[in-house]
């Protein structure tokens, strides 16, 4: 019996192997492979784009990886700026009554596709800020090619001929730029975080501004570098102020974004002055609502290490290290309090933050009040608390070229 039933199924398994291995044949013939396929030599890869206005319309610049040259060592340039030194990019322009007009204008000058998934910076010059960046934020986060973590930087000079600098250390001026907002020189702002920034209860953003290296003597216009000056103030999606050294150096401070800086203190009662060079610096917001007065403390605390004394006193004395520190904190304090001027007396916007904080902190207030911020924020007092500590004096403590000094050794 058992015998019988093996005998019956493998019947039945024999029966069904032919039609399935038809079906099998057939169903390979329908799978037409990578039909949609592109490839990597039909694409025309944007490593960077900049955006600037021409009688009230956009204007695209797209600059353009050439990888027929990435690896050929050409030093060839047109200096005008169609071509970098390295032959690995080029740069293409369009107009358009908006910026999605003025891209598919772009894609008519270019032989192949052109592809906006590698474009990590995004540069806009301040002319272009004051008609508006809502616009332009809206397209770069809705069309899906384009990373919404690409880079922002503004530029008081035009975004295309930032593009089209033929950098001497780097092979684009996109890789330039991309490298300084990792080194932290200025603010480092994102698509997603300067539309969350203007769309949120704050209403503002800061960006980085960036400007052009004079060329040495001799060379193109175009051979040279991009370099980070002062600030770019939004308020509303809308340019308001350009701001540089000493207040750029508060606003950074207050934007919990102040890196990579040398500061020069001078001493109080003594001849010269000591240069800190920041290692650590944070810097912590804590909203109040008492009695119905809105509030702010900010507490601030840095660390540095001295990379340069004029003064003839030795650091090594702690009375002289607690009067640097002294000088180092009412020097970022007076900073702080003219950045603070400057947000909530002359422009009356929240550059800091302060809205996120009370929104966070207090939501139910913050509901009840949110309309009237504007007021809030400009009669709103502000503690600024500043700590400072000095890690370490350099490989010297004593002032260099002091007489006397040597008797010592």
């Amino acid at each position: 019996m058992m015998t019988r039933k093996k005998c019956d199924s493998r019947l039945i398994g024999t029966r069904w192997k032919l039609p399935l291995q038809i079906l099998a044949l057939f169903s390979c013939l329908l799978v037409t492979g990578c039909w949609d396929r592109i490839e990597v030599n039909d694409l025309a890869i944007i490593l960077a784009t900049g955006v600037d206005t021409r009688d009230n319309q956009v204007e695209l610049t797209a600059q353009i990886f050439i990888p027929r040259k990435a690896g050929s060592g050409s030093s060839s340039g047109t200096g005008s700026g169609e071509a970098s030194q390295s032959g690995v990019t080029m740069i293409r322009t369009a107009v358009g009554s908006n910026v999605a007009e003025a891209m598919n204008r772009l894609q008519r000058k270019v032989s192949r596709n052109v592809f906006w998934g590698h474009c990590e910076v995004i540069v806009i010059s301040e002319q272009a800020s004051k008609q508006g960046l809502r616009q332009y934020l809206d397209f770069f986060l809705r069309y899906t090619q384009i990373r919404e973590h690409a880079f922002v930087f503004s530029t008081s000079k035009k975004a295309r001929d930032l593009l089209a600098l033929l950098p001497p250390l780097e092979r684009s001026s996109a890789e330039s730029l991309r490298e300084m907002s990792n080194l932290k020189l200025g603010t480092r702002v994102t698509v997603l975080n300067l539309a969350q920034s203007i769309e949120g209860p704050s209403r503002s953003a800061v960006l980085s501004r960036m400007l052009i290296l004079k060329p040495t003597s001799g060379q193109s216009i175009y051979a040279s570098d991009p370099y980070v000056r002062g600030l770019t103030l939004i308020k509303n999606d809308r340019y308001v102020k350009t701001v540089t050294e000493p207040m750029s150096v508060g606003v950074l401070m207050l934007l919990n974004q102040l890196n990579n800086i040398i500061m020069p203190v001078d001493i109080e009662g003594k001849e010269g002055a000591v240069s800190i060079r920041l290692s650590a610096m944070k810097t912590k917001l804590t909203p109040q609502i008492s009695n119905n007065e809105w509030s702010m403390k900010i507490k601030v605390d840095a660390k540095g290490e001295v990379v340069l004394n004029t003064t003839s006193k030795s650091i090594a004395d702690p009375h002289m290290n607690a009067l640097i520190e002294q000088q180092w904190k009412k020097k970022l304090t007076g900073l702080a309090e003219d950045a603070l001027k400057l947000s909530q007396k002359q422009l009356k916007t929240d550059f800091f933050g302060f809205s996120i904080q009370f929104r966070r902190h207090y939501p139910k207030q913050w509901k009840s009040h949110k309309q009237n911020w504007d007021e809030i924020l400009e009669n709103m007092k502000v503690e600024v608390r500043v700590n400072t500590l000095i890690t370490s004096t350099g490989k010297s403590t004593d002032p260099q070229g002091v007489p006397g000094q040597s008797d010592r050794y």
